[in-house]
């Protein structure tokens, strides 16, 4: 009889230990390509489902590239985890991103190159700065560029800097005018067939662009 209560007591605990196992085991699905290293977000995609958080509950959503968590228990007790990741249209400074939904986010973890335009400034002018981006971009796809930087240095200028490597000063008080003088420059040397040098253009001057290029400098 004792031996038979033991026998019974081993397989008791032995299933016990089982469905905890079950329990812990999670299929982590995503539906486009991720961002994401998943050896590092596993295990805190573990941690949140299972409300194992040390710290702030939210704090994956800041720190890593998840934007939305989906989690469905199965009939085979697995759970399957459901990801969203942020899309992230720029880089800024100290290693963080701004998303589409106009958050910044900083990751941790990252398994996959971006190619985005950065962007540097105040946090409160990112916005302002990624909207002359684009107009920038606007222009410069004229002559089949692409803008990979654009900053709002000191004394209220703004630097920008395409993949060619050429460099662009704008007062940021006119920017809007500055950028049409740029596209008139821009069309100027398409329709006269020059070929394009240029390393340095300053647009700061009020009826001038500052031009050089290796061995000379122009104003028009």
């Amino acid at each position: 009889m004792r031996s038979f209560l033991i026998i019974v007591l081993l397989m008791m605990t032995a299933c016990s230990v089982q469905n905890q196992s079950a329990d812990q085991q999670i299929v982590i699905k995503f539906s486009k390509e991720i961002i994401s290293n998943i050896a590092i977000l596993e295990p805190k995609i573990s941690n949140h489902v299972n409300n194992l958080q040390t710290n702030n509950k939210d704090e994956i959503f800041s720190n890593s590239w998840v934007s939305i968590i989906k989690a469905t228990q199965k009939f085979n007790e697995k759970t399957l985890i459901e990801i969203e990741e942020h899309q992230p249209i720029a880089i800024l400074e100290n290693d963080r991103f701004l998303t589409q939904e106009g958050k910044i986010i900083s990751p941790d973890d990252m398994a996959k190159n971006l190619s985005l335009i950065s962007i540097s400034g105040a946090d409160d002018q990112v916005e302002i700065l990624l909207n002359y981006a684009r107009l920038m971009q606007n222009v410069l796809n004229l002559k089949g560029k692409k803008l990979q930087h654009l900053g709002h240095e000191g004394n209220d200028f703004i630097k920008a800097q395409d993949n060619y490597g050429t460099n662009y000063l704008f007062n940021k008080g006119d920017f809007r005018v500055q950028l049409e003088r740029l596209e008139q420059f821009i069309l100027f040397e398409l329709s006269s067939g020059n070929k394009d040098r240029s390393k340095y253009i300053d647009l700061r001057y009020r009826n001038a662009i500052a031009v050089s290029t290796e061995k000379m400098e122009k104003a028009i």
